[in-house]
């Protein structure tokens, strides 16, 4: 069983070094044009009635803060983005694990 674990722990492991690099080195390619409300404002007129927000958000416009390159900003934005997301799915699974180990004694539990 412990061999099945690690071999998950790998699998876990490269698919998270893929995700990151991808959404690092994909991020520098996202559109610079307005996301759909800001081009609905746009087009309607409103546009400037738009109030600023009462908190920044920390990667506003998928930038990382305090970073002058454009290409380095984006893929770091990419990375802790994709890095979040998959910590919060691979802690998902964990809790879903624990509750499946809980489970009532039926279905399928033999080694395969």
């Amino acid at each position: 069983m412990k061999e099945k674990a690690t071999s998950n722990r790998k699998k876990w492991i490269v698919v998270a070094a893929v995700t990151l690099i991808a959404a690092g080195a994909i991020s520098y390619f996202a559109s610079p044009h307005p996301d759909g409300l800001e081009r609905v404002a746009i087009n309607h007129g409103f546009i400037d009635e738009a109030k600023e927000p009462k908190r920044k958000a920390w990667l506003a416009d998928y930038q990382f803060p305090g970073v002058s390159s454009p290409f380095v900003k984006g893929g770091l934005a990419g990375i802790v983005g994709a890095g979040l997301l998959f910590g919060a799915l691979y802690l998902l699974k964990g809790l879903a694990k624990d509750e499946e180990d809980k489970g009532d004694g039926k279905g399928d539990h033999h080694a395969s």
